[in-house]
């Protein structure tokens, strides 16, 4: 479990979760600590007046492990809804089913229209004229931009200064000495940001890279400060015209997604050189990715989901700064990675960590 205590002044944070598809739903209030999370249970039993637990009723639309039983049910065996002996259980199923496509249908539509907007919004801070990107991806507004366009080879990835040093060497020195081994020509950073290849890391690289702060907590150096300096003015100006032109969009009073504002190169690049190769040797057996001889991609993270969230004392859209702090929580993923983007001057905002559910150690401070 982690935390975020309150901080001063203002702290930009940016957060890639490596792992499954996450649902969206409402966020909390501006400069709240709660996050998205429903309250678990754990099977515990509803009970009567008298404290007796009451016995269950079939009811898909409020449980949603009768719903993902049912579903399991019809995947595995054959007419498995012959067993439903009452044909208003089925007909309840039906109904949650429906009710859920529905949410779809609408969640989809809302963000396909705020996709649209912020395509218009970024359009307007470009300069540009051609909003009407495909599907909202507004990805190709920033393609003539001198640091924020997709990097195509490395030494342009290097000329950018986007990566501190060493973090660019093992990566560059990894990609040369994987075509190295396996007998191809060196692929280029584009390669790996676009899922055409793996990275496989150099682990004797990471000894002098990392340091390990606990168990499986891990800090090693990522983005120049300059590079973080303009991703936070970048944040903030397109925040601040948001909340004067286009309020309708929420953009401040949210964590800023780099793929909803055409940069989620920055996402692919982190993802596919550090957070996938570097799991691979980390998390190998406590998240699945066992080790095999043969580099095979049905082993490796496949998703990731990259966003900033801004801290401060005083919370403002205008900003880019919705939090003042963050509540004890479990990410929904098997891998998170943290980056400051903060100036030096700021206070707080310390990473804490919780032990984890189901141990000993469960809700008390193991470090940070």
């Amino acid at each position: 479990m982690r935390g975020r205590r309150p901080c001063r002044n203002v702290l930009l944070m940016f957060a890639l979760l490596a792992v499954t598809r996450r649902a969206m739903s409402e966020l909390p209030p501006l400069g709240g600590g709660a996050i998205n999370e429903k309250e678990r249970h754990y099977g515990r039993m509803e009970k009567d007046d008298n404290n007796v637990p009451s016995k269950g009723t079939w009811d898909p639309t409020n449980n949603l492990s009768h719903t993902l039983h049912a579903l399991v049910g019809m995947d595995r065996y054959p007419n498995y809804l012959s067993r439903f002996h009452d044909k208003k259980d089925v007909e309840s199923l039906e109904a949650a089913l429906e009710a859920r496509l529905m949410d779809v249908r609408k969640q989809k539509n809302e963000i396909a229209r705020r996709r649209r907007g912020i395509a218009e919004l970024v359009g307007r801070y470009l300069n540009r004229t051609d909003y009407e990107c495909e599907e909202g991806d507004c990805s190709q507004l920033w393609r003539d931009h001198e640091v924020f366009s997709k990097p195509a080879t490395w030494a342009d990835l290097r000329e950018r200064e986007v990566l501190q040093g060493s973090a660019f060497r093992v990566a560059h020195r990894s990609a040369l000495r994987c075509a190295k081994r396996q007998g191809f020509a060196n692929n280029e950073v584009r390669d790996f940001i676009d899922g055409r290849c793996n990275l496989q890391i150099d682990e004797s690289l990471l000894g002098e890279f990392m340091d390990q702060a606990m168990f499986d907590v891990y800090s090693f150096p990522i983005f120049e400060p300059e590079f973080c300096k303009l991703l936070r003015q970048t944040v903030r100006d397109l925040s601040w015209l948001a909340e004067k032109d286009y309020p309708h969009l929420n953009l401040g009073r949210r964590p800023l997604d780099l793929d909803d504002i055409g940069l989620g190169w920055i996402n692919d690049a982190i993802f596919a050189l550090f957070i996938q190769p570097i799991s691979r040797h980390l998390f190998a057996t406590t998240e699945l990715l066992t080790h095999a001889e043969k580099y095979d991609s049905e082993q490796l993270l496949d998703w990731r989901q990259g966003y900033i969230a801004g801290y401060s004392a005083s919370p403002t859209s205008a900003k880019g700064a919705n939090r003042h702090r963050l509540v004890p929580h479990t990410d929904d993923s098997e891998v998170t990675l943290n980056l400051c983007l903060g100036e030096e001057t700021f206070e707080g905002g310390a990473v804490e960590f919780y032990g984890l559910r189901g141990t000993e150690e469960e809700g008390e401070l193991v470090g940070k």
